[in-house]
């Protein structure tokens, strides 16, 4: 998963340095969590199995299905992700580094397909992820429904395979 879209460019209020391209880890972020508990389950099983194989501490929870089954199933139950509460924030693959963020995603579903996840941060100082998803994640949903309707404006997006897999955050 990688961020292909960010509003970094339009705040001033994070500072923070994410670019696009950038790798998302599946299993300790909200975008990741989002998409994985919303996709097909071969598809989830799929990309589960090559993180088992990865040497990445990031992804040692793929060995434990019981508390993947856990995450994913609050995921559903909630309608959104959250960050793991041992990530403190970094790049996959990268030492951890604390950026003072909390967050929340939605998977961009689309009948049965999820096109990626939409995400929105604040500090974490300034709510709990009850409080802001009570405020915001309305809106945020709208927004992913929104990005889906017009990912079916671009016929190219149709008739082509995917790059990846996608993480849009704000």
């Amino acid at each position: 998963m990688e961020i292909r879209e960010w509003s970094r460019a339009h705040t001033l209020a994070l500072a923070t340095e994410d670019r696009i391209g950038e790798r998302i880890n599946w299993l300790m972020t909200a975008v990741g969590r989002a998409y994985l508990a919303f996709c097909p389950d071969k598809e989830r099983e799929e990309i589960l199995n090559l993180l088992r194989n990865s040497d990445y501490p990031e992804n040692r929870l793929a060995r434990d299905p019981k508390r993947l089954e856990t995450i994913f199933s609050e995921t559903r139950r909630r309608g959104y992700g959250t960050r793991d509460p041992s990530n403190v924030g970094g790049y996959y693959g990268r030492p951890p580094f604390s950026d003072g963020l909390a967050s929340v995603a939605v998977s961009l579903l689309d009948r049965k397909r999820v096109h990626g996840a939409i995400a929105l941060r604040w500090p974490k100082q300034a709510y709990s992820i009850e409080d802001f998803a009570a405020r915001h994640l309305a809106d945020l949903k709208s927004a992913a429904v929104e990005v889906v309707r017009l990912l079916h404006t671009f016929p190219e997006h149709e008739s082509s395979p995917s790059k990846g897999r996608t993480a849009r955050r704000r």
